[in-house]
């Protein structure tokens, strides 16, 4: 018998501990690649409205993906925020953590590790049989 301390099931890598623990190393390592192999192509293009939407695209599904089925961690959340504001950081060339922020919120990319789990949240909410399902597991885990 071969004992792993880890495991990754559809892109979530679940580290064994005490409790539910994620990894999110290679996430971000997968994130960066991508992003810094676009980041060098776009650089031609002396626009960075579209380097910003090459990241969108080709990016942030790498940095987001299976993530809203999870609970994330604060740590693992800043984590990969940290990832989106080295992005910006190297497209725009800010250096000030509220200019990064307010540029963030302007494209788009303001919380989105939050905003992907609530819509998800949202979107079984709206199935009945699933609502039933999360009202019974609700009631078990208030009545432990």
């Amino acid at each position: 018998m071969k004992f792993v301390t880890s495991v990754k099931y559809l892109g979530i890598c679940i580290k064994a501990f005490i409790y539910f623990k994620c990894m999110v190393d290679h996430v971000k390592l997968k994130f960066y690649r991508v992003f810094n192999c676009i980041f060098s192509r776009s650089k031609a293009a002396n626009s960075e409205l579209v380097t910003v939407e090459l990241m969108k695209s080709y990016c942030l599904p790498f940095l987001l993906y299976g993530f809203e089925a999870v609970t994330l961690s604060g740590t693992n959340a800043c984590l990969l925020d940290a990832c989106i504001d080295r992005a910006v950081y190297k497209i725009f060339g800010l250096a000030n953590k509220d200019n990064i922020a307010e540029v963030r919120t302007c494209l788009g990319l303001h919380s989105l590790v939050c905003t992907r789990r609530a819509k998800f949240m949202d979107s079984l909410l709206i199935d009945t049989a699933l609502r039933a399902l999360i009202a019974v597991h609700c009631a078990n885990y208030v009545a432990m």
